[in-house]
């Protein structure tokens, strides 16, 4: 039998995904009316909602000028506010935003260590939104060829560590915890002082045993070397366990992201490759790595940066790859360890990029983005899809971001069941190259219906709410 156009139309749209994208690009550019400019050195950006309405700022390091910082002022409009809050330095190229000191105000730390390097800045934010230089008196200024810094929760007692990536010796600066944001050099006693040339680093808990881990990227002209899995063996040391966990084969890495991109609860790995292709690696849950790259459907290489979020509203982490040798590129996860490039993507044609970002930045419950280029192509675009439905978790720590917080969604009713989990995300700070989303966790739903969460805090403590409704929820672990 025959149907009717009409009726055929209506069956079609009713059966049709309600997290559709619309017709069209993923993604509109909307950098001419954003009152961003275009920087010549875009190396790495950093998302932060800094007032606490909803929107996120963004943080531009610019590694030959002023590092700029733009206050979001909805529908894709920001103002340079760059002097009002006190920044003042020049030659920024990694940095990351966070709580340092736990009294609910988000600080800034930038990485400065080219042209020429000079020592790395701690802002402290201080209650009327300024930021204050106090790196002299911080003990986390290192004088090196930095590039790129990472925050973390190492011990699990809410207090964010500083790991700084540098051509020579990394650095790890333990957190004194005494609320005046003292750090002080643990990377002898932490078993990471081995010389080399890192680009960045991504903290993580691979072997799912509660604690962060570090996966350092590696490599230099002439010079392959290999990147670091440093697991944290609870005692205050790390041990490399790279080789042995199956992470090999990527000579030059600049950039890399975890996520669950096949949906088991366990987070896995994209590496870029400045050299050669990228690849993908699908984590048993235990920190063994297998190298899916052949078969899984990506194609790009000679990348530098990488963003992974559920831009298309399916519950499936996506793939942004910021080729530097061609295009930004995007990936669809299709499920079942498989994608497929998205061709009609959106994105310019340009060469030359670096750090790539996602980020919900009109609050409409999407992921948007922004692209930074090495030769003032720097792009926002906005994400077109058409659906509102959404859940966005903040797991909070003293009425701070939860850094490390692994956040899974479960279908109604399937509250900490395995056959009923959708989707897990964690709650990190940097990750790409030198790139920071904001300190929320989106899940996109395919309905306005209600949903089981369940919150993994540093340290153990686990949080359960039941019939959650869409919307933005906030979970604290006390």
């Amino acid at each position: 039998m025959t149907l009717p156009r009409f009726l055929l139309l209506l069956l079609l749209l009713v059966l049709a995904p309600a997290t559709a994208l619309a017709s069209g690009p993923w993604y509109s550019d909307v950098t001419e009316a954003s009152g961003i400019p275009s920087l010549k050195y875009g190396e790495g950006v950093n998302f932060c909602d800094l007032d606490g309405d909803g929107l996120p700022e963004i943080f531009l390091p610019d590694v030959k000028g002023r590092d700029r910082l733009y206050k979001n002022l909805g529908g894709f409009r920001f103002s340079d506010v760059t002097d009002a809050r006190g920044i003042k330095e020049r030659g920024g190229i990694g940095a990351v935003f966070a709580d340092l000191d736990g009294d609910g105000l988000t600080d800034l730390y930038v990485v400065r260590g080219a042209y020429p390097y000079g020592i790395n800045v701690l802002y402290r934010q201080v209650h009327d939104g300024t930021f204050i230089d106090i790196s002299e008196k911080a003990g986390a200024s290192g004088r090196k060829n930095g590039i790129s810094a990472v925050a973390g929760d190492f011990a699990g007692k809410g207090k964010l560590d500083i790991f700084v990536s540098n051509w020579g010796t990394n650095t790890l600066y333990k957190n004194s915890g005494s609320g005046k944001l003292f750090f002080t050099d643990a990377t002898e006693v932490s078993r990471l002082s081995e010389e080399g040339k890192s680009w960045g680093a991504l903290i993580t808990d691979f072997n799912c045993d509660g604690r962060p881990d570090i996966f350092v990227m590696r490599g230099g002209f002439g010079k392959p070397e290999d990147s670091r899995l440093f697991v944290n063996t609870g005692d205050g040391s790390f041990r490399d366990t790279a080789k042995a966990s199956g992470i090999t084969g990527v000579g030059w890495s600049m950039g890399a992201v975890s996520a669950d991109f096949n949906g088991d609860g366990f987070p896995d790995l994209f590496v870029t490759n400045y050299d050669g292709p990228d690849h993908l690696y699908m984590n048993d849950g235990t920190g063994l790595f297998t190298d899916i790259t052949a078969t899984v459907g990506i194609s790009s290489g000679h990348s530098i940066g990488a963003a992974a979020g559920d831009i298309d509203g399916d519950l499936l982490p996506d793939l942004v790859v910021a080729g530097y040798a061609g295009p930004v590129r995007v990936y669809k996860n299709l499920g079942g360890g498989k994608f497929t490039e998205v061709k009609d993507s959106g994105l310019a044609s340009f060469t030359k990029n670096e750090g790539v970002a996602l980020a919900d930045v009109d609050g409409d419950g999407d992921l948007d983005l922004y692209v930074a280029n090495y030769d003032g192509h720097n792009r926002l675009y906005r994400n077109n899809l058409g659906s509102t439905n959404f859940i966005k978790v903040r797991p909070v720590v003293k009425s701070r971001p939860a850094v490390g917080a692994v956040v899974k969604l479960y279908k109604p009713g399937g509250l900490g069941k395995r056959d009923a989990l959708l989707a897990s995300q964690e709650l990190q700070t940097t990750y790409g190259f030198c790139s920071q989303s904001p300190m929320e966790l989106l899940f996109r739903l395919s309905d306005a219906g209600h949903y089981d969460i369940v919150v993994q805090f540093p340290g153990g403590a686990h949080v359960g709410r039941s019939a959650v409704s869409p919307g933005v929820i906030e979970i604290s672990a006390q």
